[in-house]
């Protein structure tokens, strides 16, 4: 088989195994909600440092506070009180909290969670190797000298409950990072990996407080569904049903993409003074699809809202109107 006939097919391969996915794959629901189990406010305090590398606990910190600042559902304060009250020496000092001093800064600064810890490795690697620079035929035919430079930062991160100075989490990270370059171009330095590295670190912090503290979920209210293996696909996403079919309902398809086994939802459904119509509970595991669905015949023109709620926190609240 020549290389055009062997194109053609790769492509025909490909199209065809796309297509499956589609046709398998179930759509999420349009809309999103992330629901936080426990006050998230959270601040940096400075990370100690006991590595070679003289800026990498300000790196991992600064990455660190940027990566929650950009996660959903933490409030991230900034730390300028902080500094204001205990004075850059101190701060420099603090490295893993002791209880006493955890409460007295979450008495301080009025938040809930402070995040803190120790960058107590930088490892820097470099290497020769070559790099290839002409292929013919898929196959390397001129390489040239090369060297392959790496970093690798370890450490240990503490998630504290400020108002008891509880340690409730604590987060053994390694970040890496590497870049290989011909040996005649010049090499910016390894601040650049060092960063890249620390970004692993900040995002291994971000999705502990998110895996612990909070809750996902998918959802969306529409006019029909149908049963697709173990989901549902909606079918004319809708804020406005009609009653006069006696079979007409509006369907809450909920898929819960990020929750803990055993976790209670309730949807209520209410009429236009908030008074509950329909109560539906559940208990729901990771993963799972849900369909709620409330029979629309013989009720009246008007507002109605449905609203989750999640271990009893709300969850998302949706409107919707009900037309004759």
């Amino acid at each position: 088989m020549d290389s055009t006939k062997t194109m053609i097919l790769s492509v025909f391969i490909g199209i065809a195994m796309i297509a499956a996915l589609v046709s398998w794959a179930i759509p999420e629901p349009s809309q999103r909600a992330v629901v936080t189990m426990d006050r998230l406010d959270v601040v940096v305090l400075p990370f100690a440092n006991s590595s070679s590398w003289p800026s990498a606990a300000d790196t991992v910190e600064a990455r660190t506070e940027a990566r929650l600042v950009q996660a959903s559902g933490i409030d991230v304060y900034s730390r300028g009180e902080l500094d204001a009250l205990f004075g850059d020496q101190v701060l420099d000092r603090l490295g893993f909290l002791d209880p006493e001093t955890a409460e007295r800064i979450g008495a301080l600064i009025g938040v809930a969670r402070l995040i803190g810890g120790t960058v107590y490795s930088v490892q820097l690697t470099e290497e020769e190797t070559t790099v290839c620079e002409a292929w013919a035929d898929g196959k390397c035919v001129t390489s040239v000298p090369a060297i392959d430079r790496s970093v690798r930062i370890l450490a240990q991160i503490e998630v504290v409950d400020a108002t008891t100075g509880r340690i409730e989490a604590v987060v053994d990270s390694n970040g890496e990072a590497a870049i290989t370059t011909r040996r005649a171009e010049p090499f910016s330095g390894y601040d650049v990996l060092v960063a890249a590295a620390a970004d692993e670190i900040a995002a291994d912090v971000a999705s502990t407080l998110i895996d612990t503290y909070t809750r996902g979920l998918r959802y969306g209210l529409y006019q029909d569904v149908e049963e697709k293996r173990d989901g549902f696909v909606g079918h004319r996403e809708s804020s406005r049903f009609r009653s006069a079919d006696d079979t007409a309902s509006a369907n809450l398809v909920i898929h819960y993409t990020r929750v803990k086994d055993d976790d209670e939802m309730t949807v209520l459904w209410l009429d236009e003074e908030m008074r509950a119509i329909q109560e539906d509970a559940d208990v729901v595991s990771q993963g799972e699809w849900r369909l709620y669905r409330l029979g629309l015949a013989g009720l009246e023109q008007g507002r109605y809202t449905v609203v989750g709620v999640l271990n009893g926190v709300e969850a998302f609240v949706k409107p919707f109107i009900v037309e004759p």
